[in-house]
């Protein structure tokens, strides 16, 4: 017998069990368990329950009972009631037992409490635009030109734009460091794909001059013992080479790509933007209208349902980090996280995300009745054998439908605000 309470995201069950429903318990443990135990004149499995109490004590089946009855009322309250959803393992407080009064204990666990959705149909989601514009199309054609441009050596001063060829060795403090010269680098002035003006200082010069360039570290750089500080490079221009972009024609267009005319390169170049725009534009609206979701959908999550899923993805990540021998502070600098606090902040603030956004979509589905066809389901899963990879495929179908949905049901509005 029980008393089930229930108090926002915490559940008690009051359990009783008097002493011959506990006696009806022993003995279907002792009927499950019997072969375990070896008794000496006994086949295994065969020595009656009296026996196995006195050679191994009258509590020998005393834990498993408990574990039987809470087993047993747990399932009872959950078939009665499907909506309590235990987020995590219960927990027990044993009360008392006696032979003639049997079993008081409390089962207690705890639950996402029900909740009201806010309005999710004919919202307003903002979005930017997956309109192709002119200058992305020529952005993508000179990225086609500067893939197939030419270089010719020149007698001048160097200029933004050249391509030179040099040879480097750094210093700091006088001090020539590791890892910091090459022979005959070739650099494209105005990349920035060194630090600091070390680019700039080269334009003007000339084939065969020495220059000091003088840079200074970024306090970012990867490198701990370089970071902020002030460096020279004793650099040799060896060559200047111009840089010249072929012309953009249909002679040009036909021996690059698989394309006999610019007009048809650019409407293959339109059409891939616009596809990947378009993609772009679902993905913004499907992540806005999470947001807007989580944000208008009061949820109270259990304290623990937090900690276990935090707990459970620090330890993932610890593991990869191991394998790979990268200490952990290394990898969330990389990050732009300052300390394992900052990011135990930010794991909280997104695990507690997941968790509203995981109940608010299921509880969306089930007002609405979404499913996959099981035609799809049964053609997605065929010959799949392992039961989680045919989860995981259901589970992404039903979300591109919820998805599919959402759009269907709310309003785009196109925004250039950043």
């Amino acid at each position: 017998m029980f008393n089930l309470k229930k108090d926002k995201t915490k559940v008690e069950i009051e359990l009783s069990i008097d002493n011959k429903e506990w006696e009806e318990g022993v003995q279907k443990v002792y009927e499950q368990n019997k072969g375990k135990y070896a008794v000496v004149g006994f086949r295994k499995g065969h020595a009656p329950r009296r026996v196995i109490e006195q050679q191994y004590g009258d509590s020998i089946f005393f834990e498993d009972t408990v574990d039987y009855f809470v087993n047993k009322t747990m399932n009872d309250v959950l078939e009665k009631n499907p909506e309590l959803e235990p987020v995590a393992m219960p927990t027990t407080q044993f009360e008392s037992y006696t032979k003639d009064a049997g079993l008081k204990m409390k089962i207690l666990f705890e639950i996402i409490p029900d909740f009201e959705l806010c309005k999710y149909k004919d919202v307003t989601i903002k979005v930017h635009s997956a309109e192709v514009t002119d200058g992305e199309v020529e952005h993508q054609i000179h990225h086609l030109l500067e893939d197939n441009a030419t270089f010719t050596s020149v007698d001048r001063e160097i200029k933004n734009g050249d391509s030179v060829m040099i040879d480097f060795i750094g210093f700091i403090d006088n001090v020539e460091f590791e890892g910091g010269s090459a022979t005959n680098y070739p650099l494209e002035i105005g990349s920035h794909s060194f630090i600091d003006t070390f680019e700039d200082q080269l334009v003007g010069h000339k084939k065969g001059e020495v220059v000091d360039v003088n840079v200074t570290f970024p306090e970012n750089y990867h490198a701990e013992e370089f970071k902020g500080k002030p460096a020279t490079f004793k650099v040799t221009i060896n060559d200047i080479r111009e840089k010249t972009l072929p012309t953009l024609d249909d002679n040009f267009i036909s021996n690059a790509t698989e394309f006999e005319t610019v007009e048809e390169y650019k409407k293959d170049v339109t059409a891939h933007i616009q596809t990947m725009k378009q993609n772009e534009l679902e993905a913004e609206f499907e992540y806005n209208m999470r947001e807007y979701l989580v944000a208008n959908t009061e949820i109270e999550i259990p304290e623990v349902m937090i900690e276990t899923m935090q707990h459970h993805e620090m330890h993932r990540l610890q593991d990869a980090l191991e394998a790979y021998h990268i200490p952990m502070e290394q990898y969330l600098l990389s990050c732009g996280i300052s300390s394992v606090e900052e990011y135990m902040k930010s794991l909280r603030e997104r695990t507690i995300m997941s968790i509203k956004s995981r109940y608010i979509y299921r509880k969306i589905i089930e007002e609405n009745k979404l499913e996959v066809p099981a035609a799809e389901l049964e053609a997605a899963t065929a010959g799949m054998t392992e039961r989680e990879d045919k989860i995981r495929t259901e589970n992404e179908m039903i979300l591109k439908i919820m998805n599919k949905f959402l759009r269907d049901n709310n309003k785009i509005e196109i925004t250039d605000e950043e």
